[in-house]
C-alpha cells in the first residue's frame, strides 16, 4: 500500500567511517527483528483493565514477520558519515543524506 503524498522516512546509519559500523541492511533486519519482539510481546501481553474499547494498532502485517515494506509509508535507509574518517580534518560523508534531501524537498 502505498499513498501518494505519504511522507518519506530516513534512517540514517552514521558513523560508517568507523571500521566496526554496521551495514544499513543489518540494521535494518536488527530494526525489523526488534520490533517484530515487540510486536509479539505486546499482542501476548494480558489486557489491561482500561474500560477503552479500542483496538491497540498493529504493526505489519498480521501473521507476519515485521517488515518496513509493510509499512504505508517509504522507509529508507541510508549509510553516512558526518564526522570524516581522521577526526575534525577528514571530511564527512553524507552526499547520500543530501541526494535524499533534495529529492524530497
Amino acid at each position: 500500500m502505498s499513498l501518494k503524498n505519504t511522507p518519506s522516512f530516513l534512517i540514517a546509519c552514521n558513523k560508517q567511517d568507523i571500521t566496526m559500523a554496521k551495514s544499513a541492511k543489518l540494521i535494518q533486519q536488527q530494526l525489523e527483528k526488534e520490533l517484530n519482539t515487540l510486536r509479539v510481546t505486546r499482542s501476548a501481553a494480558p489486557s489491561t483493565l482500561d474500560s477503552s474499547s479500542t483496538a491497540p494498532a498493529q504493526l505489519g502485517k498480521k501473521g507476519k514477520e515485521f517488515e518496513f515494506s509493510q509499512l504505508p509509508l517509504k522507509v529508507e535507509f541510508l549509510e553516512c558519515s558526518a564526522k570524516g574518517g581522521r577526526g575534525d580534518t577528514g571530511s564527512a560523508d553524507i552526499q547520500d543524506l543530501e541526494k535524499w534531501l533534495a529529492k524530497i524537498a
